[in-house]
């Protein structure tokens, strides 16, 4: 896999990953009464909060999910059309070629019948 490959999945699994949001536990290093502040939080937060904020939670990691999907459609339609843009300058740069062929067996040809014309008498 070339490196850019690598950058392009860490980045792909990076915005997957932040994409959902999550409830953080309570925490504190208050001394002794550290334990009884995190449940009292824990308890205030299950009576005020939770009924509330993790709907919220849900529809944003719903619209999280679907942003996310539609970045990744997006990205494999510009690898797509980056595929075409290059088969068609590669096409565009045979057809040049051929056409530098082509006029300058044309040149010959008038040439050629220049000199026939010339030749022949009047």
């Amino acid at each position: 896999m070339t490196r850019e490959k690598e950058e392009a999945q860490e980045n792909a699994n990076w915005l997957l990953e932040k994409s959902q949001v999550r409830e953080r536990p309570f925490t504190s290093n208050t001394p002794l009464v550290g334990p009884l502040l995190v449940r009292f939080r824990e308890a205030w937060n299950s009576i005020a909060t939770k009924w509330y904020v993790r709907p919220l939670l849900q529809q944003q990691n719903s619209f999280n999910q679907i942003v996310v999907s539609q970045l990744h459609e997006h990205d494999q339609w510009f690898i797509l059309q980056d595929r075409e843009q290059t088969e068609l300058a590669h096409d565009l740069a045979q057809m040049s070629t051929y056409l530098s062929q082509i006029s300058h067996r044309l040149q010959v040809l008038e040439d050629h019948l220049a000199q026939l014309e010339a030749q022949q008498p009047d």
